[in-house]
């Protein structure tokens, strides 16, 4: 009797034992899974690593209690965007359009230079307006778009390709191809969230 008795309690220690493991394993996954620090920049466009496929149809969905987060840091980070994965982007939306052929981005720190030859039997102004509207819609409200179908223009962007933004000349740089650009169509209007000369000064 003493040994199935003995066994009995053996067994049910180890139970016991393993259920809190796994218990604890748990609660270090949860509380992973819920740090703001591991997950509220995960998707931080510096440095972007795709670990998703998004043809899977799945939304993206994060949610914090303001308590989660320390403020104090969060003042501290800024919006961070990869510059060559937006012009990227920005090329491969406007090629989609029938009759673009040739198009080159090149994105700053807060303009973003479109260089395009425009479709042979589109008009220039609904040309213009189609690939400013494309830009402005795939990038943040700071940044200002400029446009130019002018035969120089991809080489004027291309000149800036690799210049950083620490560079001696780059604003100049930057400003006179702008006012290159603008010598072109722009479009029908003037969205609402682009800044004139002289708030960029």
């Amino acid at each position: 009797m003493k040994a199935p008795f003995l066994f009995g309690i053996v067994t049910a220690l180890i139970l016991i034992i393993s259920g809190c493991g796994n218990g604890e394993d748990s609660l270090k996954h949860n509380n992973t899974a819920e740090s703001p620090s591991e997950t509220l920049y995960s998707n931080e466009m510096d440095g972007y690593k795709d670990t998703g496929d998004s043809s899977n149809g799945r939304m993206g969905y994060v949610r914090y209690k303001k308590d989660q987060l320390d403020l104090d840091q969060e003042k501290l980070n800024s919006v961070k965007v990869n510059r060559e994965q937006i012009a990227d982007m920005i090329t491969r939306m406007i090629l989609r359009y029938d009759g673009f052929e040739d198009v080159g981005t090149l994105v700053t720190d807060s303009e973003i230079l479109v260089a395009y030859t425009k479709p042979e039997e589109k008009d220039r102004i609904v040309a213009a307006d189609m690939v400013r509207k494309t830009a402005y819609s795939m990038v943040p409200s700071f940044y200002n778009v400029y446009i130019s179908d002018q035969s120089h223009a991809f080489a004027d962007i291309q000149s800036l390709s690799n210049s950083t933004v620490y560079d001696a000349q780059y604003k100049n740089s930057v400003d006179s191809i702008i006012k290159k650009f603008q010598e072109a169509p722009q479009g029908k209007e003037k969205p609402k969230n682009e800044a004139t000369q002289m708030d960029r000064d």
